[in-house]
């Protein structure tokens, strides 16, 4: 589980979510193909097998091999997410924090693109 009130400070002293670089990683990038490296190429690939799956499933005319098709979608679902809280854990990712006013005006912003949407609202 990702822990969102975990805080870091960055070389430049800003303030952001995310946890310490762990010891486990390398301190410099190098060439070597190290733990870093294996779960963002892991997290990569999975987020590339969810978009073939999702094109797939919008274009399978078998219901019982699209119910397959839909399970196997929500389990690389599962697996993407662990992948990205593991790399998270390991400090790799970092996010700027946000005022309650940047959420607020962000919210307002995608609610007012609802309108645009082909479909009726509901």
């Amino acid at each position: 589980m990702i822990d969102n009130n975990s805080m870091v400070t960055s070389p430049f002293g800003v303030q952001k979510i995310g946890k310490d670089k762990s010891p486990v990683l390398p301190k410099e990038k190098d060439p070597s193909f190290n733990l870093r490296d294996r779960l963002n190429d892991a997290l990569l690939s999975e987020k590339y097998n969810i978009e073939g799956y999702t094109t797939g499933s919008k274009e399978i005319l078998d219901e019982q091999l699209y119910n397959v098709l839909i399970q196997n979608l929500n389990n690389l679902k599962q697996v993407q997410r662990h992948l990205f809280e593991e790399v998270f854990n390991l400090g790799e990712y970092q996010a700027d924090m946000a005022t309650p006013q940047q959420i607020a005006d962000t919210v307002d912003v995608f609610t007012k693109y609802k309108v645009q949407l082909p479909y009726p609202q509901g």
